[in-house]
């Protein structure tokens, strides 16, 4: 029997593919004798959409670095599907700033620009979005040794962000910073995540700042890795980082996050 005339004239309407699919992914590393692997990271699966930031915690050791280093490229899977629905790599923060320390904070910022040949007044455009967007215009032209931590981690950001790629890959950004900074920089990158929606992927020890930050959190169990739980996390946006820990909602969510920590077979 034929469809209704209506049903049959209204345009189909067909969801984009998320940015990330990751499907039982596998990771084995050779132990030094290299007659024995260790396993690290085992039938992991998860999915990311378009604009959405997700947090992945777990215990050290568990393979949450390796992961994203997998996403990155860096590393090479042992089986599994990974798909990345984007014409560019991803760009990448590391957990310690690789920044240059014989460039200017401008010119570190620019170097993926210099890299792809990007014409000149193209590269000073977009580095003064970038220095502007991460609060740092004022420091263009000093060198990374007359900078702190927190700020020599927001020029690792504002450079992975100059290229203008469509995901971005974050491993333990803030976990070398004193927690004062550490709350400054999230709200920053809340605010910079805010104006660019792109697709975050961030590691992290902290079940905080995993809350503060994601659309949704993955609990890892202890190696190998697997996913326990996948979390939505229920805060509007914008967020502010210190009147969100007045919410009950974000204690009671961080007590059944350390909970699945503490106990995973509990998921």
């Amino acid at each position: 029997m034929a469809a209704p005339l209506k049903e049959r004239l209204m345009p189909k309407v067909v969801s984009p593919p998320p940015a990330i699919e990751v499907s039982t992914l596998t990771k084995a590393f050779y132990n030094s004798d290299a007659d024995s692997v260790t396993l690290a990271v085992s039938d992991f699966s998860f999915s990311v959409a378009r604009g959405e930031f997700v947090c992945i915690v777990g215990p050290s050791g568990c393979g949450k670095t390796t992961v994203l280093r997998i996403l990155a490229d860096l590393e090479t899977k042992l089986s599994g599907e990974v798909t990345l629905h984007t014409d560019d790599a991803p760009a990448m923060v590391f957990q310690e700033a690789s920044v240059l320390p014989w460039l200017t904070v401008a010119q570190n910022v620019a170097l993926p620009l210099r890299l792809k040949s990007t014409p000149r007044a193209q590269q000073k455009t977009r580095v003064d979005e970038m220095l502007a967007l991460t609060g740092l215009t004022s420091f263009a032209n000093a060198r990374p040794s007359q900078l702190s931590g927190g700020m020599r981690q927001r020029v690792s950001v504002a450079r992975a962000l100059a290229d203008d790629r469509d995901i971005l890959l974050m491993d333990e950004p803030f976990g070398a910073l004193d927690e004062q900074t550490r709350l400054v920089l999230q709200q920053e990158l809340l605010r910079i995540w805010e104006a660019t929606r792109k697709t975050v992927v961030f590691i992290t020890h902290s079940v905080d700042e995993a809350l503060t930050l994601a659309d949704r959190v993955l609990v890892m169990s202890p190696r190998p890795g697997t996913l326990v739980a996948d979390l939505k996390v229920p805060f509007e946006r914008p967020r502010d980082v210190v009147e969100l820990r007045r919410d009950k909602r974000f204690w009671d969510l961080t007590y059944e996050v350390w909970n699945l920590l503490a106990s995973p077979e509990r998921a």
